[in-house]
């Protein structure tokens, strides 16, 4: 924490300059640096921590004043922010760009562990009481939310022992998400005013995520359900409102009773995979295009209706998919392809179904952060927009990439890993 990191800087300078004129002997090996430049960078240091200090002070007084002005009672804002610290891992994660991105199929690899598939298979029976009441009230099946418990804390394990309110504090102080910091920020003095929770129970996630199932604040104020009327909404250590939460949260945004979430399929010889990501179809469309589930089963009548968007996320080499509205739902919680596949893998494991059948192209190299922006520079050079670099494969770029495969013949599946990026780099 950034007053611990204080007084250790003022002991090392003290302790430096009073041996500033006793050379050690680790001083004098070759390389070292002189003593002088130790002084100065720990001076320079203690000065950068001092006036980050003083700025972060001088936020909680304008936040305070700010929230008061809204409405807010003061001394309820004032007790809730002004004992709050930087927290340095969320400075230091906010301000990060990540070197590379894991491929999909080892987000996957790593939501189906035997160790989380294993653990998941006694909470589904150790909870039966828990889950039968929640379907009663949701339709939200039990193995999804097992599912969403197991990916975000590993059931209640890894929840997080950081102070929620210092680290959303860090948010809004500084940094690329003062926005959101200070919305979520609001939501917890909604939630303490309206006696949803407790100050002691704010703790998270160095991102200021809580409880079992990880709800951020605005989350947690706009749908935690106190599930067994016990006057509390305990996300933290009970299953009942934590499991019963996530259930409120999905069905709010439209989870669809005994529809599937994503299906594998084939797709014929020379098939236009510029319709991933770009077209929603009814089944029924899909299936007069030759697209057919990968087990060989053929489509049900309940299924002919429903719509369905196709998902590419390895290219053509890996699984084909078809994904429906509950998957668009699981997103909503965690906006990432790979999460949801995650979820959706997972909870099929654990109900004892498999869902992908084809193997994921694994010899592929994924691209870094700086390839995937030297790729948007060269997309947008040769016409196909990418509009902006950012270092993210988001909706834009993946546009960009299949009109590009398109134009020289092949899949476009708006998929890049090294060898076609190699391609594209010389072209």
């Amino acid at each position: 924490m950034t007053h611990h990191r204080f007084t250790l800087l003022v002991l090392a300078l003290t302790a430096l300059q009073g041996c500033a004129n006793t050379p050690s002997a680790e001083a004098q090996l070759r390389g070292a640096q002189p003593i002088e430049a130790q002084i100065s960078s720990a001076k320079s240091a203690l000065t950068e921590e001092e006036t980050q200090q003083k700025r972060f002070e001088a936020w909680k007084t304008d936040f305070i004043n700010r929230a008061t002005s809204k409405g807010y009672d003061r001394a309820l804002v004032t007790s809730v922010i002004q004992p709050a610290i930087i927290n340095e891992l969320a400075l230091e994660r906010d301000s990060d760009q990540p070197e590379f991105t894991k491929p999909v199929w080892s987000y996957v690899d790593n939501a189906v562990s035997p160790d989380r598939l294993n653990t998941g298979t006694s909470k589904l029976i150790e909870n039966e009481e828990v889950f039968n009441a929640i379907e009663a009230r949701y339709p939200v099946p039990r193995h999804i939310l097992t599912a969403i418990w197991g990916l975000e804390t590993a059931y209640g394990r890894i929840m997080g022992s950081h102070d929620v309110v210092s680290a959303l504090s860090t948010f809004a102080f500084e940094g690329r998400r003062t926005a959101f910091g200070e919305e979520q920020l609001f939501a917890i003095l909604d939630m303490l005013a309206a006696d949803q929770v407790r100050t002691e129970q704010l703790t998270g996630s160095w991102a200021g995520a809580m409880g079992m199932t990880q709800f951020i604040p605005t989350t947690f104020r706009d749908y935690a359900v106190d599930f067994n009327s016990d006057g509390n909404k305990d996300l933290w250590g009970n299953p009942y409102d934590a499991l019963g939460s996530a259930a409120h949260y999905l069905s709010r945004h439209g989870w669809r009773k005994n529809e599937p979430v994503m299906i594998e399929v084939a797709v014929p010889s020379g098939f236009d995979y510029s319709l991933s990501e770009t077209a929603t179809k009814t089944v029924d469309e899909w299936k007069a295009l030759g697209v057919r589930p990968m087990t060989g089963e053929r489509w049900t009548e309940n299924q002919s209706p429903l719509s369905a968007e196709m998902i590419a996320p390895a290219g053509h080499k890996g699984p084909i998919l078809l994904t429906f509205k509950n998957f668009y739902v699981i997103k909503k919680y965690n906006n990432s392809t790979s999460y949801a596949m995650g979820i959706t893998v997972l909870g099929d494991a654990l109900r004892g179904v498999q869902t992908l059948h084809t193997d994921w192209p694994r010899e592929d190299q994924a691209l870094s952060f700086e390839d995937k922006q030297k790729m948007q520079v060269k997309l947008t050079e040769l016409g196909f927009d990418t509009k902006g670099v950012d270092g993210q494969i988001g909706p834009n770029t993946r546009r960009a990439i299949r009109a590009w495969q398109k134009s020289n013949g092949l899949p476009a599946e708006g998929y890049m890993e090294q060898k076609l990026f190699k391609r594209l780099m010389t072209s």
